[in-house]
């Protein structure tokens, strides 16, 4: 696949021009891609979010070898359910606000890199999360981070970018309570007093690195619970994460495994990679190798830290 799409350098260019930067990035990207050698066979600059799947259907059932999806990370999970086990090649031109999705797999965020990438990178299989029968692409969220991605305003992020969040977060913590998570694996039910639950196929959420264990290659899926009866611990531990100190077992809960099933009390919002999609129950699982993309020349050489002994520890407790 990766020799063929070398060769005959033919690819279909979507993007969405509502996402942050997609409005001036389209001709750009044009240009700089027919400059470096690659024939476009199709170009569409898309304002609606219906026509982005229409269009992206419509290609991969013209027998399209790679598409080339220009858009924030809720752009990017929307469609990759068009692209699971197709075959179809998945380029990423990252032009959100956040891209977590981009910055985990390593692809450079400017615009010139994320093409060289594009022309000069190599084919990677990669795993998608599923959340009930809907496939994700990088991360999903229950509690505060799917309550500000509810709240927050297309037109927000465009004019504040990722701070669009923290305002929102500012005033959604006023009224945030704690909830309780329940958690099945094989069987076995565990609960926790939770106030934010991260469901992550990769490392980062919100652009920002807070799942470590995350690696889209390795056949599971990686929960991290914040547990805690006061949303003041909350604000703590979100300083945490910002400034990269560790957590304890009494603070954190980390499970990776291939499947399970999450419930809440009350019942909770489920964001994928920042756009809300259903509420709690869900069943979380892997989709081995569903994802053609075209990665970094170095990304399989790639080594995806893990944390301490603490979360090792954790990982046992359920076991997958």
């Amino acid at each position: 696949m990766e020799q063929e799409i070398k060769q005959r350098r033919h690819a279909v260019l979507v993007v969405n021009t509502r996402s942050r930067h997609g409005a001036r990035a389209y001709s750009e990207a044009k240009r700089l891609l027919v400059e470096a050698g690659m024939v476009l066979d199709a170009a569409y600059p898309v304002r609606q979010a219906d026509r982005l799947h229409e269009i992206v259907r419509e290609e991969i059932a013209k027998g399209r070898k790679f598409i080339i999806l220009g858009g924030g990370d809720g752009t990017i999970s929307s469609v990759v359910d068009h692209f699971a086990y197709t075959g179809v090649v998945f380029g990423v031109l990252p032009l959100g606000t956040a891209n977590s999705f981009a910055r985990t797999l390593g692809i450079p965020l400017d615009l010139t890199g994320a093409i060289d990438v594009l022309v000069n990178g190599k084919v990677a299989n990669i795993d998608l999360g599923k959340i009930n029968d809907d496939y994700f692409a990088n991360g999903s969220s229950i509690g505060m981070p799917a309550l500000i991605g509810r709240a927050t305003p297309h037109s927000l992020k465009k004019w504040l970018g990722r701070g669009a969040y923290a305002l929102v977060a500012a005033y959604k913590f006023i009224r945030f309570v704690p909830f309780r998570c329940i958690v099945t694996v094989n069987g076995q039910q565990t609960s926790f007093q939770a106030f934010d639950v991260l469901v992550a196929s990769g490392g980062y959420q919100g652009g920002v690195l807070v799942a470590r264990e995350a690696d889209p290659r390795d056949g599971k899926i990686v929960i991290r619970i914040l547990k805690g009866p006061s949303k003041w611990a909350l604000a703590k531990k979100w300083a945490r994460v910002a400034l990269d100190v560790p957590f304890g077992p009494s603070d954190l809960e980390v499970i990776r495994v291939p499947e399970l099933t999450i419930d809440t009390v009350p019942q909770q919002y489920v964001a994928v990679d920042g756009e809300v999609i259903t509420q709690t129950p869900i069943r979380v699982s892997v989709a081995r190798d569903a994802l053609h993309l075209m990665a970094p020349e170095g990304f399989g050489d790639l080594k995806i830290e893990r944390q301490n002994n603490s979360n090792e520890l954790q990982e046992r407790r359920l076991p997958g």
